[in-house]
């Protein structure tokens, strides 16, 4: 599990980022390949959750583009 905040441009709320849970790092190799090559995935992400089995916890969908930055950190 890895959390991430990812930070939108046009996101209309107060902080401008989005903070969320993720299952794997599929959504940072996706938005570095993006940034490489300028290759845009068409895919959804699990979302994580400590009390459901791996692929059942939920979805998360992003358009890279709109992206501006992506930090990630590991549980402790």
């Amino acid at each position: 599990m890895l959390y991430y905040t990812i930070y939108v441009k046009s996101l209309y709320n107060t902080t401008g980022y989005i903070d969320v849970g993720l299952e794997d790092d599929q959504l940072l190799k996706d938005y570095l390949q993006y940034l490489d090559i300028g290759v845009r995935p068409h895919r959804t992400y699990g979302m994580a959750n400590p009390a459901s089995p791996k692929g059942g916890a939920g979805q998360f969908a992003i358009n890279v583009a709109d992206v501006v930055a992506i930090t990630t950190s590991a549980p402790k």
